[in-house]
């Protein structure tokens, strides 16, 4: 499940989240949840764009008591960097802190064994030429919309990487998907609309909300299963026509 609530500060936007992230490894019955940090999107009328996170980020293992506290920290009179965290790891619900990484969310994570000595966990793969030219995509970002023989004739119909707009934006027919995409929308509209005049309640497919202690609502959205049998199978019930 994620919902996030925003606030418009004028110059900026505030994204902050309102739902847990759940993450469940059946093979060692772990269970974690955590919410993601605040997010402050600069630089909307004028300037360079840029995403700051901020506050604190709680992950929790409800199979063992383990958490982890994650500050994200804000830049400062003596630090220009706005993506630095710190985290405190705690074991089996006791206060005291049992690890502390160190680094950056952008380029690197560490374990801190001593004051003079860490170990690297984590660098971030370096990102493509120019890519500032093309919204600092990482190669996993530019592949996302990637179709392939191998992958497609197993995706529903409803798979956003059948999307024309998308497409054609990312062919460079930019007046073309501009069309295309306000055509689409107004379809949804439309769909919208005989819905409500015919007091049709939208069903999701592969989804259900369910009571979830640990979400802050009580509820979530939940995986009600069928979707990987269907794709095995390439039996997806029938869908809309969204494209």
């Amino acid at each position: 499940d994620s919902s996030v609530k925003s606030k418009f500060w004028g110059k900026s936007m505030e994204l902050i989240q309102t739902s847990n992230v759940n993450i469940e490894l059946l093979k060692h019955a772990d269970h974690f949840t955590y919410c993601k940090p605040s997010a402050l999107v600069r630089g909307l009328i004028s300037g360079n764009r840029s995403v700051d996170f901020t506050g604190e980020m709680s992950i929790v293992n409800h199979a063992t008591g383990d958490s982890c506290s994650v500050h994200f920290k804000e830049a400062g009179v003596f630090t220009s960097s706005n993506d630095m965290v710190e985290c405190h790891l705690r074991r089996g619900g006791t206060p005291q802190v049992e690890r502390v990484l160190r680094g950056s969310w952008s380029s690197h994570m560490r374990f801190e064994k001593s004051t003079t000595d860490s170990d690297v966990l984590w660098t971030a793969v370096s990102l493509p030429p120019d890519a500032h030219r093309y919204y600092g995509f990482s190669y996993f970002a530019m592949r996302l919309n990637e179709l392939t023989p191998a992958t497609q004739k197993y995706l529903p119909t409803t798979d956003t990487r059948f999307r024309p707009d998308q497409r054609a934006y990312e062919e460079g027919r930019i007046d073309a998907a501009e069309q295309i995409k306000q055509k689409l929308e107004e379809a949804q509209r439309t769909r919208k609309r005989e819905r409500d005049e015919s007091a049709v309640q939208w069903k999701a497919q592969w989804f259900e909300e369910r009571e979830d202690p640990q979400s802050p609502t009580g509820r979530s959205w939940q995986y009600r299963g069928g979707y990987w049998d269907a794709r095995a199978k390439n039996t997806y019930p029938p869908a809309l026509d969204l494209w």
